[in-house]
């Protein structure tokens, strides 16, 4: 069984062309048994994020994980636009991804959940396997590892950090009003911050449940549906939502009186119709792609420790699968010892005259506890025997007991 995956990113595409591959987790749960049913895959993971989409799956080898993804989304032909990896290259970049090393803002704190979230997600739609179960819960463990034994960077850590960050350098943000349309974790995020930097934000709610609906401290809210009537009070508007449709139009700002000089989208797909950076009185329009690239400041003892971290982490994917390969091995070791045990003693002199049911009973209960502590003995020694010893011992077993030999040829 191996592993593969395909990806597109930050990197390597705009929002243009990352946009129509940004889902929702309703599309990914739905993509995730579309994919599953692809001949030859026998698992699969997706993650979509605001700055990439990465479809993994484990199968037979030979599969082309571009094309399976862009087949079920109905995006044949977009194929060139993701990169692809195998075997241990694409089981190290998920562990380098959930480390935030591939991140736009490197090191960012959000990208561990969206991680074990997308596992998540692909776990209740039924789609995993054991092998993904185990990548996957490794990645999380490097992941968390990095995020709190070492700081990549001294920069803002989410994209909301670093969108406020832009905001501050570029304008006197204290005591300006903010409109947070969007309540999820970004935008509670985003208002948090901005709440810190002085700000009078308020957060649009679709609905509000006691003791369920968490608003960040120090924000107001508003309902969705009254946007448009407080964005004229406002001068910052930012928008985090989910929503696969604009919050925000062109012709919707333009028929207000007046209108946010600091317009930011924290969304893929994209919140805020872009035609909105081009009208008079917006001086401040930023995007995903406005977010700028990885900071290159990065101290070398720390990124080494990421990677230290995430070599340790692929060792015990590598102990794990070589463990699971010498399964059948092992279990048929345990049986000739308890073959070899059973075979080697008269249970009817042992049971001194007892009938034959005792000697039944016998019998089964040396083959059981013989077979127990050959496994138990097996299973402790994980990771220190290779095949090749393995192997030795099944031959030895065999030629001191050539008669199981003929047996498990029979």
């Amino acid at each position: 069984m191996s592993i593969c995956m395909a990806g597109i990113d930050w990197e390597n595409a705009n929002m243009d062309k990352r946009e129509a591959f940004s889902f929702t987790n309703s599309q990914v749960e739905r993509l995730c048994r579309r994919i599953v049913c692809a001949d030859g895959v026998d698992g699969c993971v997706l993650l979509s994020t605001c700055n990439r989409t990465e479809l993994y799956l484990s199968g037979n080898a030979g599969l082309k994980p571009a094309e399976i993804l862009c087949r079920a989304a109905a995006a044949q032909g977009s194929e060139n636009l993701f990169s692809e990896r195998f075997a241990e290259t694409a089981e190290r970049h998920l562990m380098e991804v959930s480390c935030g090393l591939c991140s736009q803002i490197l090191g960012e704190d959000q990208i561990v959940s969206q991680v074990k979230r997308a596992y998540q997600m692909a776990h209740e739609a039924e789609t995993t396997d054991a092998v993904l179960s185990q990548l996957f819960r490794l990645a999380a463990t490097a992941g968390k590892r990095s995020r709190t034994q070492v700081r990549l960077s001294a920069a803002p850590l989410s994209v909301a950090g670093q969108a406020v960050a832009l905001l501050t350098s570029a304008m006197h943000v204290k005591g300006k009003r903010a409109l947070v349309i969007g309540n999820g974790e970004m935008g509670r995020l985003a208002s948090s911050l901005l709440v810190a930097a002085g700000c009078q934000v308020t957060v649009t709610l679709r609905s509000y449940k006691h003791g369920q609906t968490v608003v960040p401290a120090g924000c107001s809210t508003i309902a969705y549906d009254e946007r448009m009537a407080m964005i004229p009070e406002c001068e910052i508007l930012l928008s985090a939502t989910t929503s696969p449709h604009y919050t925000i139009t062109r012709e919707s700002l333009e028929a207000l009186d007046s209108i946010p000089c600091a317009v930011c989208d924290l969304s893929i797909p994209r919140d805020i119709d872009p035609a909105i950076r081009n009208l008079p009185g917006v001086q401040i329009f930023l995007d995903m792609d406005s977010m700028g690239g990885r900071d290159v400041h990065v101290d070398a003892d720390d990124r080494r420790q990421v990677e230290a971290i995430i070599e340790e982490e692929m060792a015990e994917l590598l102990r794990w699968k070589a463990y699971r390969q010498a399964l059948p091995l092992m279990d048929e070791l345990g049986h000739l010892v308890s073959e070899r045990i059973v075979t080697g003693y008269d249970f009817a002199v042992l049971s001194d005259g007892e009938n034959a049911q005792t000697v039944d009973k016998m019998e089964h209960a040396a083959r059981l506890a013989a077979e127990k502590t050959a496994r138990l003995l097996l299973s402790g020694l994980q990771g220190e025997l290779s095949d090749s010893a393995l192997e030795a011992c099944r031959e030895a077993i065999l030629r001191k007991a050539p008669q199981l030999r003929d047996r498990r040829t029979q």
